[in-house]
């Protein structure tokens, strides 16, 4: 593999390293459940991430596939009150629910955020966890609204809006900042770190704060915060364009008794995930559905597609056609192609002409240039032009 594919998944790893020597570079990879063109990917990405590691200044080009890292720490410093900021978005008379403060993404910083843990009362720090997993969708059941006593529960299992990492490949989502290593001057009360291994530890801020890290690396949020109507988990469904017209189609003809806008949700939420209801009101499917406000909170009970079963058979087709247009990944299973490529983070600018989705970038996106067509624009027949940026 090494002297046959390897060789072509670094030229286009690396086509933007300049000239540097580095004495070592050491990659861990799980290689159960890849094909060989996978598994090159992923390596060449990891010996790619190790590089840049050991010497950060070797990309500078405009083709770099890794965006350059905003840091956390230095957002903080032009917040030097955090824990204020947080008191005043906890604040029962407080008007901007549905928008996160800048100040509140700083937490996705550890040192930040255990500062501002060591300076709230516990209980205080338990409602900021307990509301800011509700809003980012990582608890299904919201806190009472002027709960400020007792402990933040354990959320249940690993953050919906977080993907899986392979062991030992990069993560799908900007990396969360490294955990705090406690010394003389550390906080008393330590951080855990949001490590993918952690992903079903009790402490209820794991989630929270790598979500956090992850909008703080995909956002410049102004003093106006950051819109989290727009949150969407399904930031990939873009990729597939080509085919979600006659999807959407197929499904109407099944249906055709249902309002065809509905129809058309529940049809693109299978393509995401055809176990999961609440796909179908993510907002960017609501916006390719043809939703003429898809930031509006749902307020109905969705009734499931009397022919679910053929709408989901459709919906493999979607993924395996997008698959095809990659060599080396037409046998991708649907698991494979909607965790490497379509559930991933994303925020959904609706105040734009035309509205703009800026996209976690994923490792295997590296195989995008491959794709017979452009994704940085694109309308179905019944949504508004989207435009698509990726970082």
């Amino acid at each position: 593999m090494a002297a046959t594919v390897l060789p072509r998944a670094l030229e286009r790893a690396l086509a933007d390293v300049g000239d540097v020597t580095v004495d070592r570079v050491v990659v861990e990879l799980d290689v159960a459940d890849h094909d060989d063109e996978t598994l090159a990917v992923l390596w060449a990405d990891a010996i790619r991430a190790g590089v840049l590691t050991a010497a950060p200044a070797a990309s500078s080009g405009p083709g770099s596939q890794d965006p350059p890292r905003r840091s956390t720490t230095a957002s903080a410093r032009s917040h030097p009150d955090s824990v204020a900021a947080v008191r005043a978005w906890l604040a029962p008379d407080a008007t901007a629910r549905r928008r996160l403060p800048a100040a509140l993404l700083t937490l996705g910083d550890l040192r930040t955020a255990a500062a501002v843990r060591d300076r709230l009362p516990a209980a205080e720090w338990a409602q900021v966890s307990r509301r800011l997993a509700t809003l980012l969708g990582l608890s299904p059941h919201p806190p009472p609204p002027d709960d400020v006593g007792g402990s933040a529960p354990a959320l249940p299992g690993p953050a919906r809006l977080l993907d899986p990492v392979q062991p030992g490949t990069a993560s799908p989502l900007p990396r969360p900042p490294e955990p705090v290593q406690p010394d003389a001057t550390s906080p008393t009360r330590p951080l855990t770190s949001p490590a993918p291994e952690a992903a079903t530890g009790p402490e209820p801020e794991r989630d929270v704060l790598a979500l956090l890290a992850a909008l703080a690396e995909l956002m410049e949020v102004d003093d106006g915060g950051l819109p989290l109507d727009g949150l969407t988990r399904a930031a990939g469904l873009v990729l597939l364009y080509p085919w979600l017209g006659d999807h959407c189609r197929r499904a109407e003809d099944l249906h055709p008794g249902l309002d065809p806008l509905d129809v058309r949700e529940a049809a693109l939420g299978a393509v995401v995930d055809p176990d999961d209801p609440v796909a179908a009101d993510d907002p960017l499917v609501r916006l390719l559905a043809g939703r003429p406000d898809p930031l509006e909170p749902a307020r109905r009970t969705r009734v499931p597609l009397p022919a679910l079963p053929e709408v989901a058979a459709s919906a493999a087709t979607v993924l395996a056609s997008f698959a095809a247009q990659l060599p080396g990944f037409e046998r991708s299973t649907e698991s494979f192609v909607r965790h490497s490529w379509i559930t991933r983070l994303g925020v959904l600018d609706n105040d734009r002409d035309p509205p703009l989705l800026t996209a976690a970038a994923h490792p295997l996106d590296v195989l995008l240039p491959l794709l017979p067509y452009p994704v940085g624009l694109l309308k179905l027949p019944w949504s508004p032009p989207l435009t698509v940026r990726f970082r």
